[in-house]
């Protein structure tokens, strides 16, 4: 099933190529259900408020969308978690800064860093283990794709809406 395209997208400069959800910019087709039963497992408050530039809004949430299940899949190894967590803050701050510098209001500022905690992008508590295991077994290739860095780095590409 494929991920809808939020309409403010028609009015917006697509994100460069290469970005976004997995390969190519694209989950993998088996994900759909994925992003809706981690969107159901998510506490409510992990949500943005539009930041009225389109093209940020769909950077934002392409890269919550991909920290959700990296997060999500890495909390079931010890490893490789910290580190997510680590880097996930480090481009948080990123954009935080960025979004501040172009005059984006506090309260939207706010409700993004809100939205990124680790915490609120994480399964609520009562989630199942199977059922988190079975998330992350619907997308094997989730570390290759973080490995490579296939996905949304805002510290990089956030900046460039702005230009």
């Amino acid at each position: 099933m494929p991920h809808p395209t939020p309409t403010a997208a028609k009015s917006a400069s697509p994100p460069p190529r290469g970005e976004g959800l997995g390969v190519g910019g694209h989950l993998r087709p088996t994900c759909g259900g994925l992003l809706l039963a981690l969107t159901l497992t998510t506490p409510a408050h992990a949500q943005i408020i539009p930041t009225g530039t389109p093209a940020a809004d769909i950077l934002l949430t392409q890269a919550l969308a991909e920290h959700r299940l990296f997060l999500t899949c890495s909390s079931l190894d010890g490893f490789t978690h910290p580190q997510i967590v680590k880097n996930w803050q480090r481009d948080v701050d990123a954009a935080t800064a960025t979004l501040t510098a172009n005059n984006i209001p506090p309260e939207v500022v706010a409700a993004f860093t809100t939205a990124a905690r680790p915490e609120n992008l994480l399964p609520a508590p009562d989630t199942p283990y199977e059922d988190v295991r079975q998330i992350c077994a619907a997308q094997p290739d989730w570390q290759t794709t973080y490995a490579l860095l296939r996905f949304t780095i805002l510290e990089l590409k956030l900046p460039r809406v702005f230009e």
